[in-house]
């Protein structure tokens, strides 16, 4: 059992940190979070070279389906409709129903 002072837990925090950033801030994929309105509170390296926005550019001033292809989400409204039995409506919808369940889901628009 490691203690709070110990230097070993502070060690593996510390490195438990260091990879959730490397993690993260992986130019390989875009990692999008959003408060419960759908503004933008989180950006990674890899979404501002998606996108071509820094996260200071969107950070509480856009959504996610505002810099996403149009047709790409009323594509993805129309399939998780079929899916799901229930009609979405394209839009930031589309891309936080099933989150708003809680279905966990990563896909690619």
């Amino acid at each position: 059992m490691l203690l709070a002072n110990d230097p070993r837990r502070k060690a593996l925090l510390k490195a438990g940190a260091a990879l959730q950033s490397a993690i993260f801030n992986s130019a390989d994929f875009s990692s999008i979070a959003t408060d419960a309105k759908g503004a933008t509170q989180i950006s990674n390296v890899g979404a501002e070279r998606m996108f071509g926005y820094t996260a200071a550019e969107v950070m509480n001033k856009i959504t996610p389906a505002d810099i996403s292809d149009p047709q790409e989400v009323i594509e993805r409204a129309k399939a998780m409709s079929i899916e799901l039995g229930t009609p979405i409506t394209p839009g930031l919808e589309t891309l936080g129903f099933k989150a708003s369940r809680g279905i966990e889901e990563i896909y690619k628009l």
